[in-house]
């Protein structure tokens, strides 16, 4: 055997050991060092074993940059370990497809909820560990086996104040409404937000909206087709709006404050009934980064990250300590701020892990 051959083998050996929890990262790395090899050059199969790395997997945009300042930039300063972002988006299919094919390339995915539970029941995430991610800084029944709720995020809509100014919606009956509110208006077209949206405009109590009565949601959104546009990414929907092309969008809660201002207010958002989205952050099972993946969770918890994550991308906090901290400018666009937290709906991630994957192909068949 030649030495290269031999210091590759025993790194990857090393590598399996470390990723199984038989080495300390310390040792890994010291070992790394006496072969003069970087970490990321090593490989295990066609997986990478970065553990000199995180990996965070999200949708891109503007939650890349910020995710990298608040929590990326923490999490380096106390640890010495460097964030890397993939931007590809990490759908369950994905999520499932990386994990059978054993080439984890992923250590923490910023998904939803029902992800968590979904993949969790299925095998396919690490659960979380509770003696590194300190549950006390997570609002209570929003810690979960696969999954932690690092922020709320919310379906809103908004309305033209030049067409609907002296008699403003103020409601979902109020969108869906096209005869006192004549115009277009959009949707999301992934069905989270607006099945709930289309209930509450039909008269279901926020108290009797789980589980969801899909049939009843789906006549009530067929019933404004000819009035509506759908977006499947949040540019489109601020594009919509922004363009004057509809005088109602839905949104994502935290584009409310950038529309109002990209329109000079001629958009105003509607907080009322917005539904309430956990989000969650999740480990692919066999991650290559090892529990570094649940020190990068902590860290998304620490107030400086929550506040930080809400000033840069309108993500609401999770942890309780932060919300008497909300600046008073972003309050209005906060789903757990004191002028909110009332009004909104929150969504049941158990019935969405159950049945989702029915009610999106129900909700697209209604909507094509």
């Amino acid at each position: 055997m030649t030495e290269n051959t031999f210091f590759k083998q025993m790194l990857i050996d090393s590598a399996h050991a470390y990723k199984a929890g038989r080495m300390d990262r310390r040792s890994f790395l010291l070992l790394c060092g006496m072969a003069g090899v970087a970490t990321s050059a090593v490989r295990i199969g066609d997986a990478e074993a970065a553990t000199n790395q995180i990996v965070l997997w999200n949708w891109g945009g503007d939650a890349e940059r910020c995710h990298s300042e608040a929590i990326g930039q923490p999490f380096t300063e106390k640890t010495g370990i460097p964030l890397r972002i993939d931007t590809s988006g990490p759908l369950q299919g994905k999520i499932r497809e990386m994990v059978d094919s054993g080439n984890v390339t992923a250590d923490v995915a910023d998904a939803d909820a029902f992800d968590a539970l979904a993949l969790g029941k299925a095998g396919y995430l690490e659960p979380i560990d509770y003696s590194i991610v300190d549950k006390s800084k997570v609002v209570d029944g929003y810690t979960w086996e696969h999954g932690v709720s690092v922020v709320f995020y919310g379906y809103a809509f908004m309305y033209n104040t030049k067409v609907f100014g002296d008699n403003p919606p103020a409601n979902w009956a109020d969108f869906f409404d096209t005869v006192k509110y004549p115009g277009k208006r959009s949707l999301y077209k992934w069905a989270n937000g607006t099945l709930e949206g289309a209930l509450l405009a039909d008269g279901v109590a926020k108290s009797a909206l789980y589980p969801l009565d899909v049939d009843r949601a789906l006549a009530k959104i067929k019933s404004i087709k000819d009035d509506s546009l759908y977006w499947g990414a949040a540019s489109e929907a601020h594009s919509m709006i922004v363009n004057d092309e509809v005088v109602m969008g839905m949104v994502f809660q935290n584009r409310g404050r950038a529309i109002e201002e990209d329109t000079e207010g001629r958009f105003k958002l509607v907080m009322n009934e917005a539904v309430a989205m956990p989000g969650a952050y999740i480990v692919p099972r066999g991650n290559p980064g090892g529990a570094d993946a649940m020190r990068f969770i902590a860290q998304a918890l620490e107030l400086r990250s929550q506040l930080s994550l809400l000033e840069c991308h309108g993500m609401t906090p999770s942890n309780p300590a932060a919300f008497a901290q909300i600046p008073e400018a972003l309050i209005p666009y906060t789903i757990t701020s004191s002028a909110n937290i009332d009004k909104v709906v929150f969504n049941d991630p158990g019935w969405w892990a159950e049945n989702g994957s029915d009610a999106v192909n129900a909700y697209l068949d209604a909507i094509s």
